[in-house]
């Protein structure tokens, strides 16, 4: 029932990401043609779009992108087995977690504080406008530990056997 409603909320916030980017792309046309065709630029169509583009990427990033879709360096964790997947794992996401969770407070003191500022266009206060930094901030330390406490469970081996490469998984095939 509750992987029902998960997926359900997943489907949603792809859609609404989707979109936000066919919005800032209308938008950032919208803008050029004003600008180029008629010669009367519109000045609040900039900063649309790069708010919606900060709460794109980082609400994906944080909430959508599994961890096959993130960037990542591993070229050392490839040449490892099973075992040595798994403390690389454990200890990735220790350090994030601890890391991102260690700064927290002061992440959400500073976008706290940003409530006395506002865009320079459209007034919005920067406090709501950088509110889905923390939203991202606590999706990477609640994914850290997701990380952490599946590499712990007994069934530790399907977790990382889901990440080994494939036999030709370079760039040429």
């Amino acid at each position: 029932m509750y992987r029902k409603g998960f997926v359900r909320l997943q489907r949603g916030m792809e859609a609404l990401c989707t979109l936000a980017f066919v919005a800032i792309f209308g938008i950032s046309l919208l803008g050029i043609v004003m600008r180029y065709v008629f010669s009367m630029p519109l000045v609040w169509t900039d900063e649309l779009a790069m708010v919606l583009l900060l709460w794109v990427v980082l609400l994906t990033d944080g909430l959508l992108l599994s961890d096959r879709e993130q960037v990542r360096f591993d070229v050392v964790y490839d040449l490892c087995g099973p075992r040595g997947r798994r403390g690389i794992g454990l200890l990735a996401s220790l350090a994030i977690g601890v890391t991102f969770l260690a700064s927290l407070p002061t992440i959400y003191d500073y976008v706290a504080f940003l409530w006395r500022e506002r865009t320079s266009v459209l007034d919005w206060r920067l406090d709501a406008v950088f509110s889905c930094f923390v939203v991202y901030w606590v999706a990477v330390i609640v994914r850290a530990v997701i990380q952490f406490w599946q590499l712990l469970r007994p069934d530790w081996r399907e977790r990382v056997a889901d990440d080994a490469p494939e036999e030709n998984s370079n760039i040429l095939g």
